[in-house]
């Protein structure tokens, strides 16, 4: 089985046009040539994107069933009905439920929080948390970031005398649950401005129409702090659940990030000081140092533990918990080596991967808290989707991972009579699978994914690159503009660029731990000396000596150290000229 190997695909732009974008907008023509990669050449459009505003949400209440869903629940906190808030273990259901819990707690109502146990329930609603819930006297059941394919789970609850409330984003299946209220931007009859919300944006927007039915004068009462923490959440649950940093998500993730140093939510200054960011973090800090530690619980058996650290009453008591996240993560990011090292030798060693265009893999070795992340692991090295699935037994959970332009849910869909259970959406779903099915679905999802898009060459792997640029273009000035694109996600794509004769001035190094980074001193004719930091890449040191020419792609970035400020790059991929 051969690794994909990178093709680097370098974008290019008309001189006239970004000579116009630099005029219009006033900004180094390196900027220009990534928003014009972006389709932004319009000034209006640019500001509207380097700067965005609160002012560019749109209305809660545009959601169909906004008015039902509010209206019921105002009538539960009237009554003190009892109401329980179904989230799911990963960071998106997590931060969504911990967001809707301190919202209805803040209006006094009774409310309480499940999540489902991993290895009892999988993932989302189930039979078993309703008929719990109904025994306890729970008369409103609100889902957070799931609930949209719980049709059966749904149907019971009423039943039982409970109305339901769906909050979620999932693809939306041929037959919707017959809740109370669906709030689901991909519900055919929505009609919003902006539908790629995640978990964490429909509870959000929720909260908001409660807040401004319920509490018209946001800055009594905490309410602002709440908000601006709210935000928070929802940038976590946008940059972790891989959805497009644009349009609300780019508001929620902008503004969010920024209020989290100052956070009134303990648990978020706690995640904060345990990755040791004492800074306004970027996307990169969530997707690596805060979201991991959020998910350790729910892959490794304490599903409700980021939930318990996101509604923490204090911050001694978020710390704790936080403590328990990092040692859990560490065991995480073990099993996570193990397994990646087992599942690629599987597909290497077993000759008929060479020819699917999806990998379908399990074993009994199998962890399912970290299927998900090792099918993302499968995914970056062979650059084909992949599904996995930890067996116990007759049982299987799966999770995969897809690549841009194959819409996973959808082929899952058209092999769901071999499946216990399936959720998810275009780029990643989750799955139960009886033993005796595997094989089949092995080679039913290979049939869809032949018939439909996946015809390419698998070898291929691409690096998007925005311009191919000089030395004397990168300096602060045009970095600090660059940090304006921030964050940069799904959607969003941290700007990379290359540079051709650049010389290798000083004798590489290798720096860090584990297989080290690649440290080089780089020139180019006319230009400045930058440093050059290649994370992952130490092993590459032995392959370059002073003196030697290479073309580097590259994201060109501010070193902050000791107050002294310096741009540097960071090398993505390095070649000998």
């Amino acid at each position: 089985m051969h690794e994909a190997a990178a093709t680097w695909c370098i974008a290019q732009q008309l001189t006239t046009d970004v000579k116009q974008v630099c005029s219009d907008a006033r900004v180094p023509a390196l900027v220009a040539r990534v928003l014009i990669n972006r389709g932004l050449r319009e000034r209006a459009d640019i500001e509207r994107f380097l700067r965005p505003s609160a002012a560019h949400l749109h209305s809660p209440f545009a959601f169909r069933h906004m008015d039902r869903a509010v209206n019921r629940i105002a009538g539960a906190l009237a009554r003190g009905e009892k109401m329980l808030v179904q989230g799911d273990y990963d960071v998106d259901g997590s931060a969504s439920s911990a967001l809707l819990l301190n919202c209805l707690r803040h209006l006094g109502g009774n409310a309480q929080a499940s999540i489902p146990v991993r290895a009892l329930d999988g993932y989302g609603l189930n039979e078993r948390v309703v008929r719990e819930a109904a025994q306890d006297g729970v008369k409103l059941l609100i889902t957070c970031d799931n609930g949209t394919t719980a049709v059966k789970e749904i149907a019971l609850a009423s039943e039982l005398g409970i109305d339901t409330i769906i909050t979620d984003h999932h693809t939306v299946p041929p037959e919707l649950p017959r809740a109370f209220a669906v709030l689901n931007p991909h519900v055919s009859d929505e009609k919003l401005p902006f539908k790629d919300l995640c978990g964490a944006g429909v509870a959000y927007k929720l909260a908001l129409a409660l807040i401004e039915r319920l509490q018209p004068n946001v800055a009594q009462n905490g309410w602002r702090d709440f908000l601006e923490s709210a935000q928070s959440l929802v940038a976590m649950a946008a940059i972790a659940d891989v959805v497009p940093l644009k349009g609300e998500n780019r508001v929620f993730s902008r503004f969010g990030l920024r209020s989290m140093p100052q956070s009134a939510n303990p648990g978020i200054r706690a995640l904060m000081e345990i990755a040791s960011l004492d800074r306004v973090p970027t996307g990169t800090d969530v997707a690596f140092k805060l979201a991991p530690r959020l998910n350790a619980g729910g892959r490794l058996g304490r599903e409700t533990l980021a939930l318990e650290i996101l509604t923490s009453p204090s911050y001694g008591e978020a710390v704790k918990l936080v403590a328990e996240s990092d040692i859990l993560n560490r065991r995480r990011q073990q099993l996570d080596r193990e397994h990646t090292k087992k599942a690629a030798d599987i597909v290497r060693a077993d000759a008929a991967y060479e020819q699917d265009r999806v990998l379908v893999v399990g074993h009994d070795d199998f962890h399912a808290g970290v299927v998900g992340i090792v099918a993302a692991r499968l995914t970056e090295t062979f650059n084909k989707p992949a599904v996995l699935v930890a067996f116990k037994g007759e049982h299987g959970r799966g999770s995969g991972r897809s690549v841009p332009g194959f819409h996973l849910y959808n082929a899952l869909n058209d092999c769901a009579h071999l499946m216990k259970r399936f959720g998810g959406h275009e780029q990643a779903a989750g799955l139960e699978i009886s033993r005796e099915n595997f094989g089949l679905l092995r080679r039913a999802v290979n049939d869809v994914a032949g018939r439909h898009v996946l015809n390419g060459d698998y070898a291929t792997r691409t690096l998007d690159i925005d311009a191919e640029v000089s030395f004397s273009e990168i300096d602060m000035a045009a970095v600090e503009y660059l940090q304006l694109m921030e964050p940069f996600g799904e959607g969003n794509a941290e700007p990379l660029f290359s540079a051709r004769a650049v010389d290798v001035i000083a004798a590489p190094k290798v720096v860090g731990r584990g297989t080290g980074h690649l440290s080089l001193l780089l020139r180019q004719a006319g230009g400045p000396a930058f440093r050059g930091i290649g994370f992952g890449m130490g092993a590459q040191a032995q392959d370059i000596v002073r003196g030697d020419k290479l073309r580097i792609a590259f994201a060109p970035i501010i070193n902050e150290f000791h107050g002294s400020r310096e741009v540097e790059l960071s090398l993505k991929a390095v070649r000998k000229e």
